[in-house]
């Protein structure tokens, strides 16, 4: 399937034999390096250079890993290649580069993720802590930065009532629950089918890991026992997927079109949008997706160093 230059909207899908309904996505803008991509009226080119200097990715990402939003809707970019995270505000047209929080250096920022206080966490893979901002943005403290509980912390999710952080250790082939002091409340052992874990969700109090060796998706109960495997029709073998709580459904990776899939609880698709390329508004490979509260689609295309944000106009 090939969709026509300039076209943002993708028409709504058939399903299990019935029409899907209509999913309207359009491509509202890019945090990125390459072709000079870059969000319209966030951040000006002069003062980006500024900030960050001369060079070949003006705005700092190379290899962004993953992606959140924070009560303020400010956009948190952790980039792998850089040790750093990219922290935009849409709304208030700042920027601000992290890499450093008090004595701790980022090494290899892996995960991040916020809870519905606004906090923020950061996972580092090499330097096996987890650095927690507060409601404003500011550095709080560190989890396990004294004592290293976790070899290599990965993809990280919080609990719906925020109390809980789940940490994948990918070496270890779990998932580690924390309480907010960073004390280990349970360990989670993944089976081999859903070994090097690349994503976690927090669904109804259940927690959905992506193995990304095989591509599976398991469901857990916090105590760890398995309760099932999810699939998504017509979807293989995802590489990344979230869940969009406000509308109680799924955006997935169809890596085979390298197109997002808009997805109902059961399985079923509803629609899907997207476009397979180089442009700006196109992707190539989709490594992390993440949903704000607003409905807006956050897609990580990791090796073209960029994010691209799809809003559904029919959302507030």
């Amino acid at each position: 399937m090939r969709i026509p230059a300039g076209t943002l909207m993708i028409a709504a899908v058939l399903c299990a034999g019935q029409e899907a309904d209509q999913v309207d996505f359009r491509h509202l803008f890019t945090f990125g390096s390459k072709l000079g991509i870059h969000p319209p009226k966030v951040l000006n080119r002069k003062v980006a250079k500024g900030a960050l200097g001369e060079g070949d990715h003006p705005y700092g990402l190379v290899f962004p890993v993953a992606v959140t939003t924070d009560l303020h809707h400010r956009v948190w970019i952790a980039d792998g290649v850089t040790a750093s995270v990219q922290v935009f505000d849409p709304e208030g047209g700042s920027y601000r580069e992290i890499r450093r929080a008090a004595d701790l250096m980022l090494r290899q920022p892996s995960g991040i993720a916020s809870d519905n206080q606004g906090r923020v966490y950061v996972s580092d893979a090499l330097g096996g802590f987890i650095l927690v901002f507060d409601e404003t943005g500011e550095f709080d403290h560190a989890l396990m930065k004294r004592e290293r509980l976790l070899e290599s912390p990965g993809a990280i999710a919080i609990s719906e009532d925020s109390k809980s952080i789940y940490v994948a250790d990918p070496p270890r082939n779990v998932i580690v629950e924390l309480n907010r002091e960073g004390e280990i409340n349970s360990t989670i052992q993944l089976p081999a089918e859903f070994r090097d874990p690349t994503g976690i969700a927090v669904v109804h109090n259940q927690i959905y890991v992506l193995g990304g060796q095989e591509h599976r998706v398991g469901i857990f109960s916090p105590a760890g026992r398995l309760r099932g495997e999810m699939r998504w029709d017509g979807i293989a073998f995802p590489t990344a997927f979230a869940y969009d709580a406000p509308r109680n459904r799924f955006v997935v990776v169809n890596p085979r079109w390298a197109l997002i899939q808009v997805m109902r609880e059961d399985g079923t698709t509803i629609g899907f949008f997207g476009q397979q390329g180089e442009g700006v508004d196109q992707m190539q490979r989709v490594d992390y997706l993440h949903v704000d509260s607003r409905g807006y689609v956050y897609v990580v295309d990791s090796r073209h160093g960029k994010v691209l944000v799809f809003g559904d106009p029919q959302q507030p």
